[in-house]
Parts: structure tokens; sequence; C-alpha cells
């Protein structure tokens, strides 16, 4: 019964607009007056500061810091490019070279609106005086953009991995595959509008010593993530002090090397970037309270029960994973649809044999297609702003995307190998 109003409350207070961290505050309040649970409220201020004490949450506003200081200098530019050189004569290929810089710089910031801003503010424009419907050319940076959280580093999964007690390390080699997977069905879907629509035959030929220059240009870049994960995956350092030499390094590389960042502003930067962080930071000392009231009342071995009572194996548990996060993926952005979800679903994901690594995945793949799904879409609001095309207008474009979209997170959630495979092998 506490579970069914708990669920009811958050949905009811989220669709009339209630902003995110008082709808979770509210939720986790009113079932303590309405069923006289008997908590005291002072419980709630303890659990709120609580949740945002470990140091291992540090990671985050380094992780932002280190993106929006990539973004910001002239690394957009390098990265399209190198795959304009790379991708630009096949059919479609300028709808590729999209989807290849956004693989690239997904690596290097880890923000798909960060990924989906400096990507379309100059990809959307060339693409429309190439013949793309504009509305189509906005969706595709819109989806690719959100390639950003799957491809490590990704604050998702830092989230999950904290929250869950999962290997971070783990976790971005699972995202490695999949998001090379949902690159690929997104470039299929340019390969089939380029060649139908003729706007984009491809021909384009790029030499050798064009495709080498390109690459070493961008280099110095592409290198941050081989750091990043390289250290991680070795043992060298932590996540958070990956985060911080993230930040050492963008520093160097957009001042010294490519020198398109002033030391001037980075003042601007880090408080842009500590206002997002700490949006961020609000919401998981919110959802900490919720999570604190959820695991007293037991909700989710409530949840266990019911699944097994009506699901017949992993499969069904993990459609129904896929059903409430993409519902959720429409209202919510990817941390607090995680923060909420992942305590609920990791005891059952345990009890039906389904490895943690691989729901982390699964869950982060679908926050990700909720990210350029309206209503709340923040890379389709992103694009929709760049390209002056409205939200809906550009979600209608975007029938292929989507099902490309489905397809890959099909393919991830019920063929393990698809994000396991990288874990088993350096496990």
């Amino acid at each position: 019964m506490i579970l069914i109003f708990v669920v009811a409350v958050f949905l009811t207070t989220v669709f009339l607009g209630v902003p995110l961290v008082w709808a979770i505050l509210i939720t986790a309040v009113l079932p303590i007056i309405v069923f006289d649970l008997g908590y005291p409220l002072q419980a709630l201020f303890l659990n709120f500061i609580g949740g945002v004490e470990p140091n291992h949450f540090l990671a985050i506003p380094l992780f932002i810091v280190a993106g929006e200081m990539m973004s910001r200098g002239g690394v957009g530019l390098r990265i399209i490019g190198f795959a304009r050189a790379a991708f630009g004569f096949m059919a479609g290929g300028l709808g590729m070279v999209v989807v290849g810089a956004s693989m690239i710089f997904g690596g290097i910031s880890g923000s798909a609106i960060a990924d989906s801003a400096a990507i379309g503010s100059v990809m959307i424009k060339n693409m429309s005086r190439e013949g793309y419907n504009t509305a189509f050319a906005a969706g595709l940076v819109a989806a690719a953009g959100t390639i950003g959280i799957i491809i490590p580093p990704s604050i998702p999964m830092l989230i999950y991995g904290f929250v869950g007690n999962v290997s971070v390390a783990d976790l971005f080699l699972g995202g490695m595959v999949p998001g090379i997977l949902f690159g690929a069905m997104f470039m299929a879907v340019c390969y089939y509008v380029g060649k139908t629509s003729k706007c984009d035959p491809g021909g384009r030929t790029t030499s050798l010593k064009e495709l080498r220059s390109s690459f070493i240009g961008t280099a110095p870049a592409l290198f941050m993530p081989v750091l990043i994960l390289g250290g991680i995956f070795t043992g060298w350092v932590t996540p958070t002090e990956a985060a911080a030499l993230a930040v050492v390094y963008g520093l160097f590389v957009t001042t010294v090397v490519y020198r398109d960042f002033k030391l001037r502003d980075l003042p601007r930067l880090l408080v842009d970037s500590f206002v997002t962080s700490a949006v961020v930071m609000v919401v998981i000392g919110a959802t900490t309270v919720l999570g604190w009231l959820i695991t007293l009342e037991q909700m989710p071995q409530i949840l266990v029960g019911f699944v097994q009572e009506f699901s017949s194996g992993p499969w069904m548990f993990l459609l129904l994973v896929n059903i409430v996060l993409l519902i959720l993926g429409l209202v919510l952005d990817p941390v607090p649809a995680i923060l909420l979800t992942a305590p609920l679903f990791l005891p059952t994901a345990k009890a039906f044999g389904v490895d943690p690594v691989h729901l982390g995945v699964i869950m982060t793949c679908n926050v990700a297609v909720g990210l350029f799904t309206p209503p709340v879409g923040a890379t389709l609001y992103v694009a929709s702003r760049i390209s002056g095309v409205g939200v809906l207008t550009i979600a209608r474009n975007m029938a292929h995307l989507y099902l490309a979209a489905i397809a890959a997170l099909l393919a991830v959630t019920y063929i393990p190998f698809v994000s396991m495979g990288m874990v088993h092998l350096f496990r």
C-alpha cells in the first residue's frame, strides 16, 4: 500500500509541474504523515546532508568541469574535422560525421548536453545547407548526443556505481560496446536517409594525408579518454582521482596545446560548472531522503515479491525495467531516474541472477533514450534552440532514430555479451 502511495504521489507532483527536488521531498514526507509512521522529521535533514557527504561524489563536479573546458575550447571543431575525414566519403556521410563526432566527444565530456551543443552548433547548419531536413538534422544531433552518457566516462554510471556499490571500472567497460552499437545504428539511419533522399549521396574522397593530418590535430583531445579509462582500469587512479586528472589535462590541452581557452575565462567556467554540479548534488540529497524511507519500509523486498509473482523469469523482469525507465525518461533527467530506481531494481535483479553491471548499462541506455524523447528531453531542447525548429516538429522527424535506439536497447538488454563481453575480458 505504501509503495503504491509513494509512486502515485511522486508521479502526481511531477506531472503537476512541481520542481523535481520538492516533488521528491514531498513524496518522502507525505507517507510519514499520512500513515503515521513515527519517523522524526529531523532524520530527513540528516539523510539529506549525509547523502551528499561521501568523498567519491567529488568526481561529479570534476568531470563536469573537464567536459565544459574541452567543449568551450576548439576541441569540438577538431573532432568534427576528424570525423568528416573519416566518414565523409559514404552516403549520409554528413550525418555520420555528427554521430562519429558525438561518440568521440562523448568519450571526452561524458555529458549529453555538452555533446549536443558543441556538435549541433556547427553541424545542423551544414546539414541544412547540404539539403537535409533541418528537423531531422536537429533530431540526429539530439539523439547522437546522448551517446555521451553511454560511452565512458559517464556521470549516470558513476551515480549508479556509487549508489549500488558496483565497480565503476566494470560499468565503464560495459558501456563501450553499447555506445558503439547505438552509434552504428544511428549511422545506418544516416546512410538510409542520405541514399533515399539523394541529399548526401557521398563520394567525397579523403586522402591518407588529410586523414593523418586531421588525426594528429585531434590526438591531444583523443588522449583524454585513454588517460581516464586507462588509469581506472589499471588501478593507477580511482574514478575521483581520474576526474581530477581530467581537469588538469583538459586545462593543459586547451590553454597550452590548442590555445583556444584563456585563463581569464576559467572563473566563469568554474562558476557555471559548479552551478550545474550543485543542481545534481541537491537532487542526490533529496533522493537519499526518499531512499532512506524506501529502505526502512522494505519497499525493495515488496517489489521483489511482486515482480517474482508476475514475472516468469529474468526476461520479463528486464522488459519491466525497460518499460518503467522509458516512461520515467519522459519526465526525469538521467541522474534522478537512476537514483530513484537503482535501489528498487538492484535487489530484484540479484534475485533473478542479473549481473548488477548489466543492469547498470541497461538503465543508462534507457535514460539516454529519454534524453531525446519529449516532453522533457534535454538534448531535444538544446537541438531545438540551436536549429530554431520546434521540439514536436523535430520529434516527428525522428521515427527512424527512435526505432534504431529501441533496437539497440533490446540488443543490450537481451544479449548480455554486448555489455558484459568487455567486462569478462578484463576481469
